[in-house]
């Protein structure tokens, strides 16, 4: 006895809801709990966007159900069933490490082997049940059911996890919207720290010393570059405690706690708002996350993209998030149409068209503190503003327009993207001087590391005659030289270039000699390092894994010391390696 049109339509939407609570919610969560400091809103909120496309998912496969002959029915709840089924194993079983998605793309041409793998599994289970009887129906409903059920006590945890994970950062999150107090200064004393992500230093001399440089170099009175400042890590989120506490990660201990420590502790930031400095916090909306920890007076996330209101970035990390969560459910070789050259999919579907938001919102956030800037405020004023002007994806051409699309990450187009984020920096600096505040103020243009370019002159035999042989591949060099020029107060003269052997923790030292703080920091002042003065600076690399952000310990951590000049081959040597707690070295004999 066939079922009735009823029958069909109310399984189609069991099967539907199973399918559609996958799709949107299971998956999504399980990235969101695991990724939650890269996301600006509760998941509370993107689940209420989610509502309607659930809805309409499971009406439409309902009424394909009920239109359906009875025949074919079994079949297609079969088919409804183990795509549920599969989506499960895909997001969570078959997970493929595809690196950082940080703009510098996908090598597609790699690891072919995981698309064989995924259609292998994806046409056996397909083909099984489209060439089954109606006997197989039943038995891979249940499967779907029991998959389901599992997924839902897995959720369960995730929920009361995200819930209080965002409940400790909303502190920040809540300012979203700008405050007006971001473009306020003191008419006496000001700090304005700039941190260009991913500025390398090498880059910045180029731009300096080309033909348009001369005005960006006028724009500069007063500061120092400091040319071989040398980075602790290759990425932002270890580097950023090191620039505002001159502590080092090294797997000694959980990594939440020591960034607990470390950017909760004793900072540049959080000892001038104790000694009375009004603390200011731009920082990107995808680091928000980091700073929550941190003394401040006010705070303002720069929006990644071009969404300011609260709806908007609702709607915005709900398609993002589902972007991220169909990449990891589909098989691999749909996986690039899903990444679609870093537009991503149902991004460029609805229009949204990140690639390449994040890069002019920032530049923005400084062209409206330059048009909004006042000179009101009678304490003292720090403002900290971390901008992605030079980092991926690179979206601008030579004349500071967007490209349309993500260009390759190669060194001329690094160079226009850094040289348009750094023209912004000099228009401020300039609104600065005609309000006559510029010679008090201390101003500190730094980067937490390079770009991942290697550095034209880099020297030394090894490097000269065969980079295979280089100690450290010439691209982490570049990685190692973030960009740092300083101006003290009352600092004038053309921009000057010192060869000091300053590295990334002499920041809060130098930052707190300059404004006068009582406070004593790991690292030295820069301006109290000589020329040709002998000093070991250590750098970090480890291999960034997929599951990092859950991760209570980095991947083993190899120190390179640096006895000389970093951009000399011959100069840096393998030291220590950090394990994570639990990892045994095996000597090898």
């Amino acid at each position: 006895m066939h079922d009735s049109r009823r029958m069909q339509a109310a399984r189609s939407i069991a099967m539907g809801f199973i399918l559609a609570v996958n799709i949107f919610i299971f998956i999504p969560l399980t990235l969101y709990a695991g990724n939650i400091d890269e996301f600006t809103v509760p998941f509370s909120s993107i689940l209420d966007i989610y509502l309607r496309p659930i809805i309409c998912f499971v009406v439409f496969l309902a009424v394909i159900g009920a239109l359906l002959k009875a025949e074919r029915f079994p079949g297609y709840l079969s088919v409804l069933a183990v795509i549920s089924i599969l989506l499960w194993m895909q997001a969570n079983l078959l997970v493929w490490d595809y690196g950082l998605l940080d703009g510098r793309g996908i090598d597609w041409g790699k690891d072919v082997w995981r698309g064989w793998v995924d259609l292998g599994i994806w046409c056996a289970f397909l083909l099984f049940v489209l060439f089954s009887d109606d006997r197989v129906a039943k038995p891979v409903m249940r499967a779907a059911v029991a998959v389901f059920c599992l997924q839902a006590c897995f959720a369960l945890p995730f929920v009361f996890q995200t819930a209080q994970a965002f409940s400790e950062k909303s502190r920040i999150v809540a300012s979203i919207n700008v405050v007006d107090d971001i473009y306020r200064f003191s008419p006496r004393k000001n700090v304005l720290h700039i941190l260009a992500d991913g500025f390398q230093s090498d880059i910045f001399e180029e731009i300096l010393s080309e033909q348009d440089g001369e005005a960006l170099s006028g724009a500069l009175d007063g500061f120092v570059f400091f040319r071989e400042h040398l980075g602790a890590f290759q990425l932002t989120h270890m580097s950023v405690p090191a620039i505002l506490s001159g502590r080092i990660y090294r797997n000694h201990i959980p990594r939440k706690e020591f960034l607990d420590e470390a950017i909760g502790g004793k900072t540049i930031l959080n000892e001038a708002y104790r000694a009375g400095y009004e603390v200011d916090l731009a920082v990107p909306a995808s680091l928000g996350h980091m700073y929550t920890r941190s003394d401040f007076t006010n705070a303002y996330l720069v929006p990644d993209n071009k969404h300011v209101t609260r709806t908007e970035y609702k709607v915005h990390e709900a398609i993002r998030l589902f972007d991220l969560a169909l990449f990891r459910a589909v098989p691999h070789f749909l996986k690039k149409h899903v990444y679609n050259d870093q537009s991503w999919f149902t991004q460029t579907l609805l229009g949204e068209k990140k690639s390449g938001q994040a890069f002019f919102s920032h530049t923005a956030f400084l062209r409206h503190m330059r048009e909004n800037m006042t000179l009101d405020r009678d304490a003292p004023v720090y403002k900290y503003v971390h901008l992605m002007l030079s980092h991926n994806p690179m979206v601008t051409t030579a004349d500071c327009e967007y490209a349309g699309h993500v260009l390759p990450s190669i060194r001329d187009n690094i160079k226009n993207q850094a040289r348009c984020g750094l023209a912004e920096v000099a228009r401020l600096l300039e609104k600065m001087k005609e309000l006559g505040i510029y010679d008090d103020a201390t101003i500190v243009l730094q980067a937490d590391h390079g770009t991942w370019v290697t550095p034209r002159d880099l020297a030394g035999k090894a490097a000269a005659n065969d980079r295979s042989r280089f100690i450290v591949h010439p691209a982490h060099v570049g990685e190692a030289l973030p960009l740092m020029a300083v101006k003290l107060p009352h600092a004038s003269g053309s921009l000057q270039t010192s060869l000091v052997f300053s590295s990334i923790i002499d920041t809060p030292a130098t930052i707190a000699s300059a404004i006068g703080l009582d406070a004593e920091f790991d690292g030295r002042s820069v301006f109290d390092l000589t020329p040709g003065e002998a000093r070991e600076r250590s750098h970090y690399i480890y291999e960034y894994r997929r599951s990092e952000w859950k991760a209570d310990y980095l991947a083993p951590m190899q120190e390179y010391v640096v006895n000389g000049s970093a951009y000399n081959s011959e100069a840096w040597r393998r030291a220590d390696t950090y394990y994570p707690e639990g990892v045994v070295e095996f000597a090898h004999h």
